[in-house]
C-alpha cells in the first residue's frame, strides 16, 4: 500500500497540523517497517516471482479458470486458493494483481466459498473467517468469492465464471514440491573362477636361430558417437531429444496468417532449432516433460505441447497431435479440455490444461530425432 493512500486516510480525520504531521510520520514509519519485514521474509517463498505479506506467500496465476479448476491448480502445487485475512493483505493483493495481471480492472478468485447459499463461508486452507471485505450488496445468492483489482473489495459469483486467481501458502509449514526422478540400478552378479596351481619346473631352452614373430593389428575406422543437440535431453524409448524453449514475443518471428492452423506459432520456435513441437504417447515421457519444465523455469509456469483442437464447436473439442500421430495417450486435468480452447499445455505437475494461446513467458516443448 502506498504512502499516498495512508496520507489520504490520515487527512480524512479532523485535527490540527501537528496531529496530521504526527499521523503522517507514524504511517510513513509503519510502511517502512512493514515493507522491511516483507522483504526480509520474502526469501522464504519458493520462487522469486511470489510475493510475501503477513505470514503467507502469494502466487499470481494469469490463467482464467472456473473456481474448481483454479482450486485444483493451487492444490496440485501444494498451495491453497488465497487466504485474505486483513485489510492490508486485501489491498496488497489488489495492487499486486494490477501489475501481475496487466489490468487495473477485473477480478480474481480467492479461496473463500460456501457449500450452499446462506451458509457460512470458509477459507480453502481452513483458516477461521475473522475478516471479510464484501462490496455493498454482497454476498448475494452465489457462493464463490472474487476480489476486485480496483479496490480490493469482494463479490460472490457462480463457480463457472472464468477468472485469474491467486494461490497462497505458509512458507514455514510447506515444503517444496518438485518433480522426482527414480533411478533403478540393477546389480549383475559376477562369477570369479580361481584355478588351483601346483609347483612347476620351468626349463629354459636356448635355440641357435632367433625366431621372428610378426603381429598384425587392425584398427577400426574412427566413428563419431551420436548425441543430442546442445541443450536437448535424450529419451531412449522414443529415440528423440527434447527441450523446453521460452515462447517469447511474436514480433521476433515471421508473421503467421490469422487462418494458420493452431500451434503454427509455437512450432516456429521449435523450427529455429531444427525441431518440431513435441507429442506425448506415454506417462514416462510426460514425466520427463515435467522435469524439463521444472528445470527450465523452477516455478509453476506452463509449456505448450503439440496437441491442438480441430473442432471448436463440439463439447470438449476434437484433439489431435500436430504430427498426425495417434492420440493414444491423454492426461487432461479435471475440468479440461474446455470447449473453445485451441491448445494443450502441461506443467511441472504433469496434468494438462487447455487454453487459447501461449504467453510470452511460458514454454514450448520441442523434439528432434536422435
Amino acid at each position: 500500500m502506498s504512502y499516498e493512500h495512508y496520507r489520504i486516510t490520515a487527512s480524512s480525520t479532523p485535527g490540527n497540523d501537528e496531529t496530521d504531521y504526527f499521523i503522517d510520520m507514524l504511517m510513513l514509519l509503519s510502511v517502512f517497517v512493514f515493507g522491511f519485514v516483507g522483504l526480509s521474509e520474502a526469501a522464504n517463498c519458493r520462487y522469486p516471482h511470489e510475493k510475501f505479506i503477513g505470514t503467507r506467500c502469494y502466487s499470481f496465476v494469469s490463467k482464467r479458470h472456473p473456481y474448481a479448476a483454479a482450486e485444483e491448480y493451487c492444490h496440485s502445487h501444494g498451495y491453497k486458493l488465497a487466504t485474505v485475512d486483513s485489510a492490508i493483505t486485501a489491498n496488497f493483493l489488489a495492487s499486486s494483481a494490477g501489475t501481475e495481471f496487466g489490468s487495473n480492472n477485473g477480478q480474481f478468485w480467492i479461496g473463500l466459498s460456501r457449500k450452499k447459499d446462506y451458509t457460512l463461508f470458509f477459507w480453502d486452507d481452513g483458516t477461521s473467517v475473522a475478516y471479510t471485505n464484501f462490496e455493498a450488496g454482497f454476498p448475494n445468492t452465489k457462493d464463490y468469492v472474487a476480489e476486485n483489482v480496483r479496490n480490493g473489495r469482494w463479490q460472490t459469483h457462480a463457480q463457472h465464471i472464468e477468472l485469474e486467481f491467486v494461490c497462497s501458502y505458509d512458507p514455514l509449514a510447506t515444503t517444496t514440491l518438485a518433480p522426482t526422478t527414480t533411478v533403478t540400478t540393477t546389480r549383475v552378479p559376477t562369477t570369479t573362477t580361481v584355478k588351483k596351481t601346483t609347483p612347476t619346473t620351468v626349463t629354459t631352452v636356448t635355440t641357435r636361430k632367433p625366431t621372428t614373430v610378426t603381429t598384425t593389428t587392425t584398427i577400426p575406422p574412427t566413428t563419431t558417437p551420436k548425441a543430442c543437440p546442445r541443450g536437448f535431453t535424450l529419451f531412449e524409448a522414443t529415440q528423440k531429444c527434447y527441450i523446453v524453449l521460452v515462447y517469447g514475443n511474436d514480433s521476433d518471428f515471421p508473421d503467421v496468417p490469422d487462418d494458420a492452423p493452431f500451434l503454427t506459432r509455437e512450432n516456429q520456435r521449435c523450427a529455429k532449432y531444427g525441431a518440431t513441437i513435441a507429442t506425448v504417447h506415454s506417462s514416462d515421457l510426460n514425466d520427463l516433460f515435467r522435469s524439463l519444465i521444472y528445470d527450465r523455469f523452477n516455478d509453476t509456469r506452463y509449456a505448450t505441447i503439440g496437441l491442438r483442437n480441430t473442432d471448436l464447436k463440439t463439447l470438449g473439442g476434437k484433439w489431435q497431435w500436430f504430427d498426425g500421430s495417434a492420440t493414444d495417450y491423454l492426461n487432461f486435468g479435471n475440468m479440461f479440455p474446455k470447449t473453445g480452447d485451441y491448445i494443450a499445455q502441461t506443467s511441472s505437475q504433469g496434468f494438462w490444461v487447455t487454453y487459447t494461446h501461449t504467453a510470452p513467458n511460458e514454454g514450448v516443448v520441442c523434439s528432434v530425432d536422435f
